[in-house]
C-alpha cells in the first residue's frame, strides 16, 4: 500500500521545520504540523538541506530541482540562511561580476521569495559564503587575470604595456582586468620565445668579468653577439624585464667564456655602440668648432664636417682616440701672447717675438695670435728661445739632411710661408724649429722610415710593434726617434727567453740574479725592459751545468720570534702557532722575556709547511730553495 502523506510526515522526525515539509509534500503548513502531533520519530543528527534533499527524494523518488526549494527561513540575528539554490546562483556571478553586482543581484532575488523588503546579502555575507564553499572573490570565469598572466611569463610590466598599447584586449571584473584565454593564446603567439637550451645571456656577465647590467644586452641589441636573441617574455618562471630578456645559443656563450679566460678579443672590441654614438654626436654638435679651426680641418680632412649623422656615424668611429677627445673639448682658440708671457715669466716682447721668427708657433684669430698650451709648454722647454739666436736658423742643406726633406720640398714651404727664412752671408737659413714641427705633423711613410732607420720595411714593422705603433697611414718624427733608440740599444735575452734557452725554470733564473751569479741589464730606452747579455748567458749555462753545491748548514742556535719567522717566511702569528702546537722546540730567554726558537727545528717545521702551503704566489725562503735545487 502506499504510504499517505501523513505518515511520511510522521516518519520525518522531530525538529525540522515544517516549512520545508509542506513544501515536500505539497500540503498546508497547518496541516503538516497537525499530522507531526500525532507523533514523531527523533530527528537525524543532520542539516536541514540534507534532511530536505533526502525526504524529498524519499517522497518524489528524484532529487529537488531549483524550482523545488522552499523560501528560506530566517535565523540567528535576522539573517536568511542560504539554500542550494542561491548558493548554484552565486558560484555562477563569481568571477562574471563584482560583489556589489552579486550582493545586489541576491538581494532583489532574496526579496522577492521571502516577500520581505527589508532581506539583505550585504557584501561581506557574499564574500563569507564564497569562503565557505572554497571560492575566492579574485576567481575569473573564461580568462585569467594580469597577475595570473604576470606569473605565467615572469613579468608584470610586459603584460601591462600591452594592454596600455592595447595590444591585448581585457574586459572588467569588478575591479579586476580579465584577459580571455583566446586573446591571451593569440597574443602569447606573437612574442619571441627561446629555443630549447638557449641560456640567459645576462648569466655571462660575472665570468666575462663585466660589471654593468647593461652592457650584456647593449651588445647584443647592437648584433656584436652571434645568435643573441630578445625574447619577451623568457620563459614560463623566468623572469623579463620590460624590455625582453637575452638569450644566446651554449655553443656561443662557452666560446665568449672559453676566449675572454684566453685572452683573446672579445667580438664586441674595437665596435662602435649606438648610444655611445649618439651620446658623442649630441656633445660634438653642442661644442662644434669654428670652421677656422685648423685640426678640425685636418681631422674630417677634404670632404668637410659630418652632415647628418648617419655620416657622422660612419666616419667617427675610425678616427685615432687624440683626434675624438679634439672634436668634442669645449673650443678654445689658445693662449694670448699676454697669457703665455705671465706663464713662463718672460717679457711680452720676447714672446711676440718668437711668433714672429717662427720658434713659436701661434695661430691667427682675429687680430691677435693664438698659442696652444702644448706650444707653450715646448716652447718654455727649449728655454724660450725668440729666434735670434744662431742656433735657431740652419741652412737649407741641413735642414734637408737632418729632416729628410728634398730642397724642392723645402723651397715650396718658403714660398707657402709655413717655413721662415733670412739671408746670413749670402747664405739661406730656415728656421729650424719650424722644419722640426712640418715633419713631426707630416710624418713618414713606411719606406721613408725604413731608410731613415737603416732597415728593411719588414723588420722596421717588427720594431714598429716594439715601440706600440699599431696605426695605419704615416709614422710621426717621435715613433721613428724611439724606433732608432730601440736598434741603437744592446740587445739580449728576457728572463723567459733565457731560461727556455739554458732549459731551467724562470724562478731559477731569478735565484741566480739574487745570488748575484749574473746580473741583468736595463734598456737604455725603457728602463723597464730587463734582459740579459749574451755573456751573462754562457755564465747562467756553466752555473746550470756544473754540479750544485748542497747548502750550508746553519748552526743549531737559538733565535727570537721575529727571526725565526723570517727564517721560516712566514708570519711571526704562524710560528706562535707551531710553538703552541708542540711543533718546534723552544725554551725560555736567559731574561725571561719571550721564548727562543731552536734553528734547525724551525727550518725543518717549515720544510713540511712549505710542501702543502695553499697561497700559490707565496716565496719559499732562498735556503729552502737551494735545498729544493739540489735535490732537483
Amino acid at each position: 500500500m502506499p504510504m499517505t502523506w501523513q505518515a511520511f510526515v510522521a516518519s520525518a522526525g522531530g525538529g525540522f521545520p515544517a516549512h520545508y515539509l509542506a513544501a515536500i509534500v505539497g500540503q498546508p503548513i497547518a496541516a503538516v504540523r497537525k499530522a507531526r502531533s500525532a507523533g514523531s520519530a527523533a530527528r537525524a543528527r543532520a542539516s536541514d538541506v540534507e534532511i530536505f534533499a533526502d525526504l524529498f527524494a524519499r517522497w518524489h523518488g528524484r532529487p529537488p530541482a531549483a524550482v523545488d526549494w522552499p523560501a528560506p527561513l530566517r535565523r540567528g540575528a535576522g539573517a536568511y540562511q542560504w539554500l542550494p539554490p542561491e548558493d548554484e546562483l552565486l558560484a555562477s556571478l563569481v568571477g562574471r561580476l563584482a560583489k556589489p553586482e552579486i550582493s545586489a543581484i541576491l538581494t532583489d532575488r532574496l526579496q522577492r521569495i521571502t516577500g520581505d523588503e527589508g532581506a539583505a546579502r550585504n557584501e561581506q555575507s557574499v564574500q563569507i559564503r564564497i569562503n565557505r564553499m572554497g571560492m575566492q572573490a579574485t576567481d575569473v570565469v573564461g580568462g585569467i587575470t594580469i597577475q595570473q598572466a604576470a606569473a605565467e611569463i615572469g613579468s608584470v610590466e610586459i603584460v601591462r604595456n600591452a594592454i596600455r598599447a592595447k595590444g591585448l584586449k581585457t574586459h572588467r571584473v569588478g575591479r579586476l582586468f580579465v584577459i580571455p584565454h583566446a586573446e591571451w593564446a593569440r597574443w602569447k603567439s606573437t612574442r619571441a620565445i627561446a629555443p630549447p637550451g638557449y641560456v640567459h645571456l645576462a648569466s655571462l656577465r660575472e665570468p666575462l668579468g663585466i660589471s654593468s647590467d647593461a652592457k650584456l644586452p647593449e651588445f647584443a641589441q647592437a648584433g656584436y653577439i652571434p645568435t643573441a636573441i630578445r625574447c619577451n617574455p623568457a620563459k614560463p618562471g623566468v623572469h623579463t624585464g620590460k624590455n625582453g630578456t637575452w638569450y644566446v645559443d651554449p655553443k656561443v656563450a662557452r666560446k665568449l667564456v672559453a676566449d675572454r679566460h684566453a685572452g683573446r678579443p672579445m667580438p664586441w672590441h674595437g665596435k662602435p655602440l649606438l648610444g655611445n654614438l649618439k651620446h658623442s654626436h649630441a656633445r660634438w654638435v653642442a661644442r662644434k668648432h669654428p670652421a677656422s679651426c685648423a685640426t678640425c680641418q685636418t681631422i674630417w680632412g677634404a670632404a668637410g664636417a659630418p652632415k647628418t649623422f648617419a655620416e657622422y656615424c660612419e666616419r667617427y668611429p675610425p678616427l685615432a682616440h687624440g683626434a675624438k677627445r679634439h672634436l668634442t673639448l669645449v673650443w678654445k682658440p689658445g693662449l694670448t701672447p699676454a697669457e703665455v708671457a705671465r706663464q713662463t715669466r718672460q717679457s711680452y716682447q720676447r714672446v711676440i717675438d718668437a711668433i714672429q721668427s717662427g720658434a713659436l708657433r701661434a695661430s691667427t684669430h682675429g687680430r691677435s695670435y693664438r698659442i696652444t698650451q702644448t706650444d707653450a709648454t715646448r716652447w718654455a722647454a727649449r728655454k724660450h728661445p725668440d729666434g735670434s739666436g744662431k742656433g735657431s736658423w740652419i741652412s737649407i742643406r741641413t735642414a734637408g739632411r737632418w729632416y729628410d726633406f728634398t730642397r724642392a720640398e723645402i723651397e715650396a714651404f718658403i714660398a707657402d710661408q709655413r717655413v721662415n727664412a733670412r739671408a746670413t752671408a749670402g747664405k739661406r737659413l730656415v728656421m729650424r724649429q719650424q722644419v722640426a714641427e712640418l715633419r713631426q705633423d707630416i710624418g713618414y711613410t713606411i719606406e721613408q722610415a725604413a731608410a731613415k732607420v737603416g732597415v728593411s720595411v719588414a723588420a722596421l714593422r717588427t720594431l714598429l710593434d716594439g715601440v706600440h705603433w699599431r696605426q695605419e697611414g704615416l709614422i710621426p718624427l717621435a715613433t721613428v726617434q724611439a724606433v732608432i733608440k730601440r736598434l741603437n740599444s744592446q740587445q739580449g735575452y728576457t728572463i723567459p727567453e733565457a731560461a727556455a734557452e739554458i732549459g731551467r725554470p724562470q724562478a731559477w733564473v731569478r735565484d741566480r740574479i739574487k745570488d748575484g751569479t749574473i746580473r741583468i741589464t736595463r734598456a737604455r730606452w725603457d728602463q723597464r725592459r730587463l734582459y740579459i747579455t749574451a755573456p751573462m748567458l754562457a755564465k747562467l749555462k756553466r752555473a746550470a751545468t756544473s754540479a750544485p753545491r748542497p747548502p750550508r748548514e746553519l748552526p743549531s742556535t737559538w733565535i727570537n720570534l721575529a727571526a725565526a719567522a723570517r727564517l721560516a717566511g712566514v708570519s711571526t702569528a704562524t710560528v706562535n702557532n707551531w710553538r703552541l702546537a708542540g711543533d718546534v722546540r723552544t725554551r725560555q730567554a736567559a731574561k725571561g722575556i719571550g721564548a727562543r726558537f731552536a734553528r734547525v727545528s724551525v727550518m725543518a717545521r717549515a720544510r713540511l709547511y712549505w710542501q702543502t702551503c695553499r697561497f700559490h704566489r707565496a716565496t719559499p725562503p732562498e735556503w729552502l730553495q737551494a735545498e729544493l735545487a739540489a735535490k732537483d
